[in-house]
Formats: structure tokens, sequence, C-alpha cells
């Protein structure tokens, strides 16, 4: 959160005159470059703490995994400097604050299970995001229709981003930092040949225009990068995400004094609701989330352990000569179910057996 405010109000405040002094492209390739330092300096740290290897076989798949998700990192790293060219700060947190919901969706859809809590944290968070940027007095949206496509372009890869590159840390069983290196050599030579080749081609020099606030923004965009891996080793993209909300709350208060920013006691309201709503997720909805997972197995054991003390039961009765009991176990049971009459106290359309068999599965059923 600290280094994601930082790195957010440097891309604004190293603007002159609403442009920059210093190539985008080349800004993000020295990101990249300090990045993949760091990177290298832990990783090569780690091996010769642990004594592990310090290049293990790596595979084609996740090299090209890496290879594209740093295509889609350097594009998106681009898209923020033209659209802080176009929004202020705070609206851009404020905006990819929908990531979360995005997110969701493209997680539900791989296999991740979210809770109810979940699913109403994260559509509340995008209502009260569109409630600060639309006018009422006015009627329509406070910004021109080019920054919102820059908007919601920057945020959709945000999202896709974000879930692809969790999966692969936690799909792939290679050390964290060499997933890194990775993932910063490339994005380092994607952004260099942006630089010279792609739309971000830039006349100024490499290294022209760079002053204390340019360096400080490659600063913090390294250290967020590095940050974001450990939160998708140990959590999801979700929480990254919601963290942003946290950084939302600072920016616009940063915006509405320093870059002029209008608010309003509805946006004021909407923002409100967007911290109170990234609380309940972090500090209520994920701890249910755990405790239900930690639940169903000990659940599906006691279930399982009732089930076979009742066919032990079964097969004891069986023994005793009782023609009706000494049948198969499907068939015992069948044949007690169509005896079967409702029970006052049973819920409707639960069936008591009358068969002392059948009504020993219907307990185990209950419990």
């Amino acid at each position: 959160v600290v280094v994601q405010s930082g790195a957010i109000l440097l891309f604004r405040l190293a603007q002159s005159k609403g442009a920059y002094a210093f190539s985008p492209a080349s800004a993000v390739a020295l990101t990249e470059l300090v990045k993949l330092t760091l990177a290298m300096s832990s990783h090569w740290i780690e091996v010769q703490r642990s004594g592990s290897e310090l290049l293990p076989p790596l595979s084609l798949s996740i090299v090209g995994n890496y290879f594209t998700l740093s295509c889609l990192y350097t594009f998106n790293n681009i898209l923020t400097f033209f659209v802080l060219q176009q929004a202020d700060p705070g609206t851009l947190s404020l905006f990819k604050s929908i990531a979360p919901y995005l997110c969701a969706i493209i997680l539900r859809a791989t296999g991740q299970k979210l809770n109810r809590l979940q699913w109403c944290c994260v559509l509340i968070q995008c209502c009260a995001i569109a409630i600060v940027q639309y006018d009422v007095v006015k009627g329509v949206p406070m910004l021109p229709s080019r920054a919102y496509f820059l908007l919601s372009l920057a945020t959709c890869i945000t999202a896709v981003s974000s879930v692809w590159n969790q999966k692969v840390i936690k799909g792939f069983d290679v050390p964290l930092n060499l997933q890194n290196v990775l993932l910063y050599g490339f994005g380092l030579l994607t952004s260099v040949g942006c630089y010279f080749f792609g739309p971000a081609k830039s006349t100024k020099g490499f290294l022209e225009g760079y002053g204390p606030l340019a360096w400080g923004l490659v600063l913090f965009q390294a250290l967020h990068g590095l940050a974001v891996s450990l939160v998708y080793k140990h959590a999801d993209a979700i929480v990254k995400n919601f963290a942003n909300s946290s950084v939302m709350a600072v920016l616009v208060c940063v915006s509405a004094i320093w870059f002029d920013l209008r608010m309003n006691l509805h946006s004021a309201l909407a923002v409100i609701i967007i911290v109170i709503t990234t609380y309940v997720y972090m500090a209520i909805a994920i701890k249910m989330k755990e405790v239900e997972e930690r639940r169903e197995p000990a659940l599906a054991g006691e279930n399982q352990a009732l089930m076979g003390k009742g066919i032990d039961e079964d097969e004891e009765s069986s023994e005793g000569g009782d023609e009706e009991l000494a049948l198969p176990g499907g068939a015992r049971r069948e044949q007690a179910i169509q005896g079967a009459a409702l029970n006052d106290d049973d819920p409707p359309g639960f069936r008591a057996c009358v068969s002392s068999t059948c009504r020993r599965w219907c307990d185990s059923a209950r419990a």
C-alpha cells in the first residue's frame, strides 16, 4: 500500500505541463532492470543459505507463461503513463478498485470458490465506484470517454494479469525469486523493444530528462513489483486488488487537495463504503472462508464414519437370521424406503423409515 501510493503520486508529480520529460518506455525498462537486479540478488542469497540448485530445470510452459505475462505488464505499465495524463491519481485508483470483481469472476471460472460474503463485498465495492464516478448534477460521467476507455483497458489487463500471475506462482514448483528473475528478465527485453520499436517509441534519449522524481518513480515501481509477488504467493489476486482500496482512500484525499478532484457528499460516502467493504472482506470474509475450508474435511470424515457404523450394524443384524435384513444392503434400503412414513417432527419431505435399518441411515444423513 505504501509503495503503490507513492508510485501513483510520482506518476503525476513527474509530469511537467501534462507531459513527461523522459521516455515512459525507458522508465519501464529501468524499473524492470532494478527489479531483475533485486530478484537475482535475493535468489543468490537464498541459494547460498539453503544449498539448493542455482538454476533448476525450467519447463517450456513456465517460460512461455512468464513471457506472455511480461508483455501484458509492460503494456499496462506504459499505459499507466498515458492514463495519468487524462485522469488524476485518485480516479485511477478508484477505477482499478473494480478489479477485485473481475478477479473473482476469473478465479471462479478457474475453480477457486468464494463464499457469499466475499461476493457481496466485491459487488458493493463496484457499486460504490460507480457512484463516485458519476456527476449527479450534470447527469454525465466526470471524465471524457477516452479517459474511461483507457481506465477500463488498464483495469481489465490488471485483473487478467493478476490472476494469471497468481496461478503461475502457485502452480509451478520453482523458487519465487527465480520466477521473478524470469518475469523481470522478459519484462526488460519487451520494454527495451517498446522503447526502440513499439508504439511508445520516443525521440528522447534513454536516460534523458531523469530527475529525482523520475528516479523515485523507478524505485517505487520496482519495490511494488516485488511486494506484489509475495502477495500472490501467500494470498491471492483478490486480496492484492482489494489492497488498492486503501491506496484509493489516501489518493482521493490527496487528489482533492492538490489535483482539483471534485468531491461532494455522495462521493465521500462512496469512498467510506469502499473502505468499510475492504475491511469486511479482509477481516471477516476471508476468515470465514478459511473456517469453512477447515470444517469441510472434518465433516466429510465424520459422515463417512457414521455411514460406516451404520453398515457395520446392518451386517450384524443380518447375521441374526432376519430374512428382511439379510437382503443385500441396497435392496434392504430400497425396501425400507418404500414402506416409509412422514414423521411430524421431521422437516417436510424428509422420510422417517419404519424399518430400524433405514432409520439408522436417516440418522446418519441428519448428522
